[in-house]
This record gives C-alpha cells, structure tokens and sequence, in this order.
C-alpha cells in the first residue's frame, strides 16, 4: 500500500536559519536510524516523559520541544541527530498537524535473506533478530501499531531492499474480518444478525464475517466475551489464494495472460484441477481478479491463505541430509510449518 504523503514541506525540509536569539520550535521529522534506545535517552536528557518522546518519534511529524531560543534549538538538533532521529529546527508557532496513524504488517518474500531481515527488524523494534522474524513469520505479520508514515519509511529504509512486503493500513478506515469458532449457543445469537445473506453458522459454531467497521468489530469482540475463540484482523492483512476449479479447452491463452500459465501446459492442468494460480492476493485485490478469471469462462475460487498451515512431504533423500535435520527415515512429515 502506498500511503499518500502526510509531510508537510516545510517540517519535511531541513532547519531553518534563524537569528540566535529566535524562538523556535524543535521538531521530529521522522525516526530515521534511530533505535528504541532514543527515546530513554531523550526522556531523562530533556526530563520529559518517555511516552511523550515515543510518541513524537513513531508518530512524526510531531512538536517535541517549543519555544526555545534558535540557538540552543540548534544545538539541541545536532546533538539529537547524532542517535539517528531526523529533526528540524523552526520559528516558533503552532504544532504541526498529526499525520494520520497506521498499523503496519510485512510479509517475508526473500527467504535468503530471513537472516538479515531478523537483524536489521530487530534493531528497528529493539528486539532480539530471532523474535522480531518471528514476529514477521506469525500471521498476519504485523510488526507495528500506532505510527506514521515517516516511520513505516524509516523501517522500509532499514530492511533488505526486496526482501519484505509492507502493508500499512490505517485502522480508523479500515475494514475488519472476524474469524470465530466453537461459539456457544448465545454467542452464535449474538453474531447471526451480522452475517451476509444466505450465509450460515457451521457446525460447531464456527463463522467468517468480512467488512466490520473498527466499531462494529469491537463491540462484537466485547458482546462475545470470547477472546480464545475469536480473532479480528484488518482486512489489508489478509492474503488469499486463487484456485482454478474448471476451465474450457478453449481458454488456454486467456489463462495464461491472467496467471502466466503456459500454453503447453494447459491440458496437463486441466487433468489436475483444481491448482492454485496465483497466491498472495490482497483482500482488497481478490474481487476484480476473480472476475477477470469469470470473465474468460474460468471458473475459480478463493481460499484464505493467511492462516494456512504447509506440511513437506519428503519423498527420497540421502541419510545423511535427513540427519542434519533430525529426521531418521528415507521419509518423513514434519510437522506443519509457518505459512
């Protein structure tokens, strides 16, 4: 998601000169290098509360000090810059407006570079590499709350280039899914009146529900009472998987300019249905590319795929390979992995 700039030019441009004895205010542009250790560092050097230097850093463009003289502002800047925060010093005046908050996921699209992925999060987040990957790797992937633009830039800046997908979703807009299980029979009450026409309750008191304001989903999570049984997700967070389930012989090349199939091999998978065709399809994607698919006379479907578990069927391998992973036998199931 591209989020539209929430910078304005003049605190996104560097300090201004300012005669020494000016006021001026000392603003936060953008978290930049820094790591969580600023903001223990500014909060006993400046005596300000903690919560209150965070919330300028995650949150810039904001106002961290005012009315200082131009001077002691700069100076103030350059010592401030030396942890890595982007700041700028301006004349005096009213705060700047507060960009809009986001809530931020990423998806792992490079695996060789897993590695230096968890190295350069962590120090982003202030956490140890192999937390903050698998903070990355457990679905939906959502890695920070509550920030700005400038921030969700800082961390595009910091990871690999190539190596993470990021979604960033500004929950006060967003569309919420509900995902509910062994609902008892008040609660199954509770939701019905929520669900789209035509759709029931599964056996076991199990239901999807998509396209909840961030008040409807959370006056559903507190009527439920339920919070074992019960997730909500932002919507953007979600990706699905696009399944072909029956295809003409005539829409060989339509297939191929939707999901990139080769002609050639359109009989063998037409013996194979249904195949996924694509995956990683964004919510706010799926509806116009399965029309597309409709569109040619293919007929497709949906699965979610953000809570999917994937087993590997090892069908031949050399002992010794299997031994580096503890398995004992020519084959073996491991356990369900992280999608």
């Amino acid at each position: 998601m591209v989020l539209e700039s929430s910078v304005c030019p003049s605190v996104a441009s560097q300090s201004v000169d300012l005669p020494s004895t000016e006021p001026a205010d000392l603003l936060v542009t953008g978290i930049g290098g820094a790591t969580p250790k600023a903001a223990s560092v500014l909060s006993q050097a400046l005596d300000m509360p903690v919560e209150t230097v965070v919330d300028a850093l995650y949150r810039a463009p904001a106002r961290l000090l005012a009315g200082l003289p131009a001077a002691d502002a700069a100076h103030l800047a350059g010592v401030i810059r030396t942890l890595g925060v982007e700041v700028a010093v301006t004349p005096a005046g009213p705060a700047p407006a507060r960009a809009p908050a986001v809530d931020l996921a990423g998806e792992l699209i490079d695996l060789d570079a897993a590695d230096a992925v968890g190295q350069a999060l962590g120090r982003f987040l202030g956490i140890e590499p192999d937390v903050a990957l698998d903070l990355l790797l457990t679905p939906p992937g959502v890695i920070l709350g509550n920030v700005t633009e400038a921030t969700v830039r800082a961390l595009e800046a910091a990871l690999p280039a190539g190596a993470v997908r990021l979604t960033a979703s500004r929950p006060d807009t967003a569309g919420f899914a509900l995902f509910a299980s062994g609902l008892s029979p008040l609660q199954v009450g509770i939701l019905r009146p929520r669900l789209p026409a035509g759709a029931e309750i599964a056996a076991g008191g199990s239901a999807t529900v998509f396209d909840l304001t961030r008040g409807e989903a959370d006056g559903l999570w507190r009527r439920l009472k339920a919070p074992e049984q019960v997730r909500i997700i932002d919507q953007a967070f979600l990706r699905f998987s696009i399944e072909l389930v029956a295809a003409p012989p005539e829409a060989a090349e339509a297939l191929e300019t939707l999901a990139g199939v080769p002609v050639d091999d359109y009989d063998l998978l037409r013996q194979a249905l249904p195949v996924p065709i694509e995956a990683g399809v964004a919510f706010a994607d799926l509806e116009d590319r399965m029309a597309a698919y409709e569109a040619a006379n293919l007929h497709v479907r949906a699965e979610l795929e953000t809570f999917a578990h994937q087993a590997l069927d090892i069908l031949s391998a050399p002992a010794a390979l299997l031994a580096e992973f503890g398995l004992a036998g020519p084959m073996a199931r491991p356990a369900s992995c992280r999608p």
